[in-house]
């Protein structure tokens, strides 16, 4: 799997092309068995010990143990379990509705009383309710309630408006005994009828008519017909204490909507079990939250805030998790949705405080940070958590976000989740939208791991904004108003999928701790089986149910534990035998078991470095053989987080786990592909003749990525002697460019890399990749606002405001500097200076007598050395008859110019002497000289100090009032002695400051009306001395003071005026202030003022205060259900639609995860694009006075557009893209529409905007690509490459800058006149569509399916894209591809790609591929787990 980004499309193309040609091994997901619901309450004993009861032995119960009535429950028979009344076991029928009851409480103080003859009237006693106010609730299918007594009879509304109760005599409630819950704010409950459609009511003990009654017939309700609810929990039921335990309505609520949470802990709380891992995927983790601090994941390798990865998985102390967003060890919640979420999965029950997980014992939360504090991530960022989820052990995911298209890279690393054995729960999505129809990702991937999870309220009913799908969504739970934790020990109440998602994983990780030997697919098959079917929610999911885990946990005692076998492999070998870093190859060596009985096959797995089974890469069947072998013909990249390999024996029934396997690690077999560029001698130290003492110093490599460490040598003649000591490689790597490089003025200078662009132009893509630490500092800086961005590390710059110079420290690790530019606007540029930290490392020599003169230092990687090296002479140093060796040079020179003037100096020079103890004993004076470029004395001036008596201390040499000698660059120091002075020097060159103000600024006048803002032109006369400016401030002034910055303006080539155009809101006596910025960063304080008078329109000012009002209201709390807007109807304009396209498919083999896998046929993506102004040219219709109408785009138009398509796709013919709908939209409606359709973080050029702006039409099309005929391995290869393509697309520059013209080219064929200012257009982000199933399914009882299918498991590339929480509202955050996957496969020669991969950290590239996980084998069959 790879995530690739390339600067040109040529590139991109080029790359993948290579990467996909490669042969991928099919993958198969394993079956999961399943049994029907209705098998578990058949042929219980009525009493056995528990340790022949599996189920009760599960929950660690004493003595004998047996299912109650209903076969649900468990109870231990030697303690005490009595029943509400003894006898009524057969009018109870508890497997209807459980034991707990209700009462109703009256306006008037008293409880409804339903007495043995069937009247119904309020208890005339009003502290203590009799048992007959006690009524069980009974939910039905159709949302309604019947209310059932304990005299086994039925509440029932009459025609008449009486009220009774009756003996039901039949199997079914009736219209009559239905009933309404009506919920009101202050927390009272109505019951309406829903056969005669009005209100129970209670009348007043002694006035009403009659006094006491209970009557149904009031249309409306009033207090009199509202009843205060209170729960008596029965003994089936368990109840934490926590504090808010009662606003937790999705595990216990009298409505009986609730998934049955207490009935279920009643069985099991996940007390008796050894613990599971959820991850959660989201915005962190408050894991100080004391309702959580105790549920947390603690990695048991990592020692805490020691600065140090001690667990050698790349993160620095990675705790609680990991944050993916921001690239550290620390995923705490800045937002506040994962810490809710994490308190509805696992929040600690029964500690009196807050809320209750719906598993609030057993679980360990690890926090997995990739959204941030906006709600926005990077899909990359979350292949990342996911992959260290699964390394880490963590059993299942919880991931309460999406958006955005389908990302094949993302699909795959699900599919290798669930190979792992992992479960993945995702929200279903807030659109209110049909996911068969338009998916929603993640929880559209077809995936057999994925459970989709809708919305519920409180009625039972689906969530007004929740997605819905008979095929692509599973299951239901609540979701509206859920109260949870949040940050800072506080909690909340808040709605979307994102917080029905974590019931169900909550769920899924009660059910794991019952069984825990349960596959994930058995996990995922009980939640859905089990769920309870609901009419109210016909057609919304697989299931049209709810989530129940009262009946999860009664299925799964009824599942047969896998038996997995007993006897295991004695032996694991492995050597690796590929040359190249980072990559393994050679032959696995399997020792078979002693004993074979139970063993089918031997499962070959990567072993992460927590000790974790990851996924499956080979299998081989056991044949009696006592050893078998695997070859790994092809080159293997080792993923993120690997250590070794593992095998372990599986069955038919299942795989033994990690305690029973035979492991190997890996020790990567590698050669450095370079070696260190250079060493040399730092002079010796030591003043007696024949001994020497000093540093060694050697110059890095310019890419550590395949050296662990350099070897330094005595040399004895041509060959090596004797080993002096080690230097440690860092994974140094020298910045290097790819993109748009020859744009860069890229120079370098005593180590310091200088990049400068000035004026730039469109569509600029550059990146320079280097190592940390280092030290950026932009000293220029002026970009179109938003749009052109340098981003320095995780920081990002635009725009003309950014005060420099200003210094971004990159930490140690690999490091990114991008420059891109959009479509639009440009601006003067910009200049950064990178000085890196460690690029030259030192090995100290003791003083000795040296073996010999010579010394070579070569790279190693491990135990392999390179096959060239470099070599130094040392010189030995006699204090008695030569000046100061280099030993004694100063470590530096500093100086900094304080006179203004031109060619001339003044300040302090700075001089730090060296470390050597032996100073004092040999320097006793240094001296200053002035030197030109080429190393010449520029001018007579020097001077001469005397060293410091304290060796150790700096010196200081005042310069007052110098003038710089022609070509003077730089002070020289040279340590002198008794004896000379030294030939080494150490020097600093000089910045001649100077400082020249603009000569003058006039502002044309103020042309905007309203009050408080001004709109004009500033003009700026040019310094007569313009040395070293490289841009002019625009500041407010108030009187000689600075107030606040406009902008800056680059400085002229020639001496000509510049204009700045100033758009701002204005304080009334402010004038403009224009000073001179310096190419070192620094900028004047003074400079030239331009006065400033506001025009005032009393007009337009009363409609800006009505506009910022309107802005002003107050948003919703929940943002994240606020839906895009909906065109409204005089906006839009279906202007052609396609007929459907009519397929047939053969029989489609059922799975027992509950996924089909789809006829190749039906296999397409999805896109859209937007063209504004498209339509603007088309005559409207006559006698359209309302509304425009525009004409159809005419047969040829939809041709030619439909072949630009074709032609910027990779592989497509015109034949495989189909036009399936066009429309017209106007205005706001089209900017809001192609803001939503081009995905997450897209923020539309300034270009697009101002299409957009001329409100005219914009021409909307729907189209699909359709795969060409073949496998379906082949069809998936096909898609994903057209996917990574659309995506690059949807995120504009140069790719859709081509598709401009393409499609520009075409329509120009067919006549169409375009736009005003060149067509533009807006791709949506693609979205792979898996259609409802066809066919016929071969039944299985009771089996629940969702219609999805297997993909293949094939190497995916694609660029990043960015993904948003479900129901986060859209941050305006520019999209950008991210640092992607792959390379070393013969595409070293796509220039300009940039590759990210997931591998480990030591001595590797951060550049290689992660495809090629699954090995070409011989002889042995691939993984189906």
């Amino acid at each position: 799997m790879a995530v690739v980004a390339c600067s040109s499309q040529e590139g991109e193309h080029a790359l993948m092309d290579i990467l996909n040609g490669h042969e991928d091994v099919e993958m198969a997901v394993p079956d999961t068995w399943m049994r029907s619901f209705g098998d578990f309450a058949q042929g219980h004993p009525k009493s056995s010990h528990c340790v022949a009861h599996s189920s009760c032995k599960a929950i660690g119960l004493a003595g004998d143990c047996c299912p109650t009535a209903d076969g649900v429950r468990l109870a231990c028979c030697d303690q005490s379990t009595s029943k509400p009344n003894e006898g009524e076991d057969d009018k109870l029928e508890a497997w209807e509705h459980g034991l707990s009851t209700v009462v109703f409480h009256s306006f008037h103080g008293h409880y409804v009383r339903a007495h043995p003859n069937g009247r119904v009237a309020l208890q005339s006693n009003e502290s203590i309710p009799h048992e007959d106010t006690q009524f069980f609730v009974v939910p039905n299918q159709d949302g309604t309630v019947s209310l059932k007594t304990r005299h086994g009879t039925y509440l029932v509304a009459m025609h008449s408006g009486s009220v009774a109760t009756w003996h039901r005599g039949h199997s079914m409630a009736d219209d009559w005994e239905k009933f309404h819950f009506v919920y009101h704010q202050d927390g009272r409950v109505s019951l309406r009828s829903h056969a005669t459609d009005m209100y129970i009511t209670a009348e007043h003990p002694e006035i009403g008519n009659p006094p006491g009654a209970v009557l149904g017939n009031k249309e409306t309700a009033d207090d009199w017909e509202k009843f205060t609810v209170k729960v008596h929990h029965g003994q089936d039921s368990k109840i934490p204490n926590d504090a808010n335990f009662s606003k937790l309505w999705g595990m216990d609520h009298f409505g009986g909507r609730d998934i049955d949470a207490v009935e279920a802990w009643k069985t099991f709380t996940g007390d008796s079990s050894k613990g599971i891992v959820v991850a959660v995927i989201d915005t962190g983790i408050d894991y100080t939250h004391p309702d959580l601090k105790d549920r947390m994941w603690v990695n048991p390798n990592e020692i805490p805030n020691n600065g140090i990865d001690d667990d050698n998985n790349g993160i620095v102390d990675d705790v609680y998790g990991a944050d993916f967003a921001n690239s550290d060890g620390d995923p705490m919640d800045d937002q506040m949705h994962g810490t809710h979420c994490s308190g509805t999965i696992a929040g600690s029950g029964n500690n009196g405080l807050g809320v209750a997980g719906v598993t609030w014992q057993g679980v360990r939360l690890m926090a997995l940070k990739f959204l941030t504090a906006s709600g926005g991530g990077r899909t990359s960022d979350a292949i990342k958590a996911l992959n260290y989820a699964v390394a880490m052990g963590a059993r299942l995911t919880s991931n309460s976000w999406g958006g955005g298209g389908s990302s094949s890279a993302m699909r795959v690393a699900i599919e290798r989740a669930d190979r792992a054995g992992m479960l993945f729960v995702a929200a279903a999505g807030n659109e209110a939208s049909n996911n068969d129809d338009v998916g929603s990702y993640p929880a559209n991937y077809p995936s057999s791991s994925i459970i989709s999870v809708a919305s519920t309220t409180l009625a039972g009913k689906l969530s007004s904004f929740s997605n819905y799908g008979e095929t692509m969504v599973d299951v239901a739970a609540p979701g509206s108003d859920i109260f949870s934790s949040v940050p800072h020990g506080k909690y909340a109440s808040l709605s979307g999928t994102s917080m029905a998602c974590p019931h169900v994983s909550g769920l899924a990780a009660l059910v794991w701790l019952y069984r825990p030997r349960l596959s994930a697919h058995q996990v995922k098959e009980i939640i859905l089986q089990s769920a309870v079917r609901q009419h109210a929610l016909k057609g919304t999911s697989a299931t049209d149910g709810i989530i129940n885990a009262r009946r999860a946990l009664a299925l799964a005692s009824a599942y047969e534990a896998p038996v997995p076998p007993l006897h295991g492999p004695r032996k694991l070998a492995f050597q690796d035998v590929d040359p190249k870093v980072g990559r393994i190859g050679g032959t696995l060596t399997i020792t078979a078991a002693n004993n074979e009985i139970d063993v089918d096959y031997y499962s070959v797995h990567f072993l992460s470095t927590a000790g974790v089974l990851m996924h499956s890469i080979a299998r081989v069947n056991a044949t009696g053989a006592k050893e078998m072998t695997v070859e790994l013909n092809r080159s293997l990249v080792i993923p993120l987080y690997v250590k070794g390999f593992a095998v372990v024996a599986g069955n038919a029934s299942a795989e033994a786990d990690i305690a029973s396997a035979a492991t190997v690690d890996i020790e990567d077999y590698g050669e450095p592909d370079c070696g260190p560029r250079n060493i040399s001698w730092g002079g010796d130290a030591d003043g007696r003749v024949g001994f020497v003492a000093g540093a060694l110093r050697v110059q890095r490599a310019d890419n550590e990525r395949s050296i662990s460490h350099y070897n330094i040598y005595w040399q004895k003649g041509s060959k090596r002697g004797a080993l002096i000591g080690k230097v440690p490689g860092i994974g140094f790597m020298r910045p290097t460019c790819q993109g748009d490089c020859e744009l860069l003025n890229i120079s370098n200078s005593g180590g310091i890399y200088e990049v400068h662009r000035g004026a730039y132009g469109n569509n600029e893509d550059a990146r320079i990749s280097l190592s940390g630490p280092a030290l950026v500092t932009i000293t220029s800086f002026l970009t179109e606002k938003s749009y052109d961005t340098l981003e320095i590390g995780s920081r990002s710059f635009s725009g003309t405001t950014l005060r420099v110079p200003l210094t971004v420290r990159l930490p140690a690790g690999p490091a990114t500097i991008q420059w891109s530019s959009d479509r639009s606007e440009t601006e003067g540029g910009w200049t950064f200076q990178v000085r890196q930290l460690g690029d030259e490392a030192e090995l100290e020599l003791p003083s000795l007598r040296p073996p010999s003169w010579g010394v070579e230092a070569v790279a190693a990687y491990h135990s392999h050395e390179g096959h060239g090296g470099v070599a130094v002479k040392i010189s030995d140093f006699d204090s008695a008859t030569m000046p100061p060796s280099a030993a004694f040079a100063p470590r530096a020179v500093r100086f900094e110019d304080t006179d203004v003037a031109h060619h001339r100096v003044a300040g302090t020079v700075e001089i730090l002497p060296s470390h050597r103890a032996e100073l004092k004993d040999v320097v006793t004076s240094y001296h200053l000289v002035l030197e030109d470029a080429s190393g010449n004395q520029a001018g007579h001036q020097s001077l001469s100090v005397a060293a410091a008596a304290n060796s150790s201390a700096n010196i200081q040499v005042a310069i007052e009032n110098m003038e710089l000698p022609a070509q003077a660059m730089r002070f020289v120091v040279r340590a002198h002695s008794a004896v000379g002075e030294s030939v080494t020097s150490t020097s600093t060159e000089i910045n001649d400051i100077v400082r020249c103000a603009p000569l003058s600024a006039n502002f044309s006048g103020d042309v905007e009306p309203s009050e408080g803002i001004i709109l004009g032109n500033l003009t700026i006369q040019p310094a007569l001395n313009p040395t070293d400016i490289v841009a002019y401030a625009i500041y407010f002034a108030n009187g000689t003071q600075k107030a606040n910055l406009l902008g800056r303006i680059a400085a002229p080539l020639e001496n000509e005026n510049v204009v700045f155009h100033v758009h701002a809101y204005y304080q009334a006596g402010h004038s403009l202030l224009v000073v001179s910025v310096y190419r070192d960063g620094n900028e004047m304080e003074g400079g030239a003022y331009a006065d400033v008078t506001d025009w005032i329109s009393a007009a337009s000012q009363e409609r800006r205060l009505n506009r910022v009002q309107r802005e002003d209201k107050n948003q919703p709390f929940e943002p994240w259900l606020r839906h895009p807007r909906q065109p409204a109807w005089n906006e839009i304009q279906t202007l052609w639609r396609a007929q459907p396209t009519v397929r047939h498919a053969g029989a489609i083999p059922m799975l027992k995860a509950g996924r089909v896998r789809m006829a190749g046929d039906n296999l397409k993506l999805h896109g859209t694009i937007t063209i504004p102004g498209l339509l603007s040219s088309l005559a409207p219709v006559a006698d359209s006075e309302d509304e425009q109408v525009y004409m159809p785009v005419v047969a040829e138009e939809r041709i030619q557009l439909r072949n630009g398509l074709a032609e910027a796709l990779p592989g497509v013919r015109s034949q495989q893209v189909k036009l399936t709908h066009g429309q017209a939209l106007k205005g706001d409606a089209a900017t809001a529409g192609a803001v939503t359709a081009t995905g997450a973080g897209r923020k539309l050029s300034s270009s697009i905007q101002k299409a957009f702006q001329q409100n005219v039409a914009s021409l909307v099309v729907d189209f699909e690509v359709v795969p060409p005929a073949g496998d379906i391995a082949g069809q998936q290869a096909f898609l994903d490459r057209v996917e990574a393509h659309l995506i690059l697309l949807s995120q504009g520059g140069a790719a859709t800058a081509r598709l401009d013209a393409i499609i520009t080219e075409r329509l120009q064929r067919a006549g169409t006149v375009m736009p005003e200012g060149g067509l533009r257009t807006l791709v949506s982000e693609p979205r792979l569509v898996v259609p409802k199933e066809q066919g016929v399914k071969v039944s299985v009882p009771s089996a629940l399916t969702t219609g999805r299918h297997l993909a293949d498991d094939r190497l995916e590339l694609v660029p990043d894209s960015i993904t948003d929480e479900d129901e986060q509202t859209q941050q305006d955050t520019r999209a950008s591809l991210a640092a992607a996957a792959a390379a070393a496969l013969g595409a070293a020669g796509a220039s300009g790609c940039i590759v990210a991969a997931a591998l480990r950290k030591r001595g590797r590239s951060q550049q290689e591929s992660t495809r090629g996980e699954t090995a070409a084998l011989e002889g042995v069959s691939v993984s189906d787990q």
